[in-house]
């Protein structure tokens, strides 16, 4: 297992979409369970905005944005996604003690992991078929995430943009 198995972060920095979740942050938000998250969707007009979102949508069409809330003091536990083959992410939160972990099972009690250690205002394509877990030890963890129209699996979109 490597990084490049895990997650690959995309050529442009956010641009509009960390001001608009701060503002959005700054609302009475009504926020909705979505997959044991907290989530809130994004206008999908923010596709033909962002930069990076503009340029992946050519290659592999974008369904829906939302924004995701992990609770303080807890863990997503391992799994993988049942719905989504892959994604795109990008920490909002700057919570150091918070862990984006991918593993593979070593032996009957270990894992070997890899972390994404999320960079400021990068979105990364997300491989959410294998093992992962999030462990947030600090304050509420902020995720932007995104559906595409129709699924395809981590390496062939990978593959796709970098093509």
């Amino acid at each position: 297992m490597n990084q490049e198995d895990c997650f690959t972060p995309l050529r442009h920095k956010a641009v509009e979409l960390p001001d608009y979740i701060q503002w959005l942050l700054d609302q009475d938000i009504e926020w909705a369970e979505h997959f044991g998250f907290q989530a809130v969707p994004i206008p999908a007009d923010f596709i033909q905005i962002e930069p990076a979102l503009q340029e992946l949508d050519k290659i592999w069409q974008i369904k829906r944005l939302g924004l995701l809330r992990v609770e303080p003091m807890s863990v997503y536990d391992w799994h993988v996604d049942e719905y989504r083959l892959s994604c795109v992410n990008m920490l909002y939160s700057t919570n150091e003690s918070s862990h984006a972990l991918f593993g593979e099972q070593r032996d009957a009690l270990n894992k070997d992991v890899v972390e994404l250690k999320y960079q400021s205002d990068t979105f990364y394509l997300f491989n959410n078929q294998m093992p992962h877990t999030v462990i947030n030890l600090g304050g509420p963890r902020y995720l932007f995430s995104l559906y595409f129209e129709e699924e395809k699996d981590y390496c062939s979109l990978r593959d796709l943009y970098n093509g």
